[in-house]
């Protein structure tokens, strides 16, 4: 659950110190999210053929793209080339379609508060039928830059636009799906939390506490359990595949995840 909920709702204001409820006032949520899944009848026809292989795969054109990317939402500019990361599930589990098919989404991060269109599409923000498909456009664009053809392959797709993505999950939002933002203004060190000091209540559904989502735990287990969730939990996974491919620094790249 989010931390406005467990410290808003679930326990009452009377028991949370005053410094608590100050804190809750300044808790900032993370950018929202805008997802559209597909049904391609065929592999992603990516231009890299490492990309291909990955179960996720990043799409930025560069730093530079990312910077601008950012700056936009920062603006409340709905972004000219969303930066993206693609999901391939069949590639990861081949049971999630049949042969030959794929099962892929992908997700993009926007501003709470749209104040313009930088795509100049007129995107309002509102998320009309008309916002959700020319933002799914859009990000079919970006994955077109880097898989040509892959529009040609799109049997049906899903689009989630923010007020879909809360309404699936109350705790997301305006579909906000990491439960507040990761800068540091709310670290594991400033959020609302009732304990204060260098030894503090941990929980093992979450890294910290508050988190921001406390996942599967009843609402009195995260404020008694002790101990890390590694240590909690213990789970052995190996390191992530990461490279980059593409023309080099100075043109698109992929940043591949197996």
């Amino acid at each position: 659950m989010s931390v406005p909920t467990l410290y808003g709702q679930l326990v009452s204001r009377d028991d949370l110190p005053d410094r608590v409820l100050e804190e809750l006032r300044r808790f900032q949520w993370d950018f929202v999210t805008f997802k559209v899944g597909w049904a391609p009848e065929g592999a992603v026809p990516w231009s890299s053929p490492a990309a291909a292989q990955a179960g996720s795969v990043h799409l930025a054109e560069g730093v530079d793209a990312l910077t601008q990317f950012a700056a936009e939402i920062a603006m409340g500019q709905v972004p000219e080339r969303p930066f993206l990361l693609f999901g391939q599930m069949t590639t990861a589990d081949g049971a999630r379609s049949p042969s030959g098919t794929q099962s892929a989404w992908t997700y993009t991060h926007l501003s709470h508060r749209v104040r313009g269109d930088a795509g100049g599409a007129g995107i309002t923000g509102t998320w009309t039928r008309t916002d959700r498909e020319l933002m799914a456009d859009r990000v079919e664009a970006q994955v077109e830059r880097y898989a040509p053809g892959f529009r040609s392959l799109v049997a049906a797709r899903r689009v989630l636009a923010p007020p879909q993505i809360e309404a699936n999950d109350a705790n997301l939002s305006g579909g906000a799906i990491n439960g507040g933002t990761a800068a540091c203004t709310s670290n594991w060190s400033s959020v609302p939390s009732p304990v204060r000091g260098g030894r503090r209540r941990r929980s093992p559904a979450c890294s910290w506490h508050p988190p921001g989502l406390i996942r599967a735990a009843r609402p009195r287990r995260p404020r008694r359990q002790r101990g890390s969730c590694r240590a909690a939990y213990p789970v052995a996974q190996p390191p992530a595949e990461r490279s980059t491919v593409g023309p080099g620094p100075t043109g698109p790249a992929l940043h591949v995840v197996r």
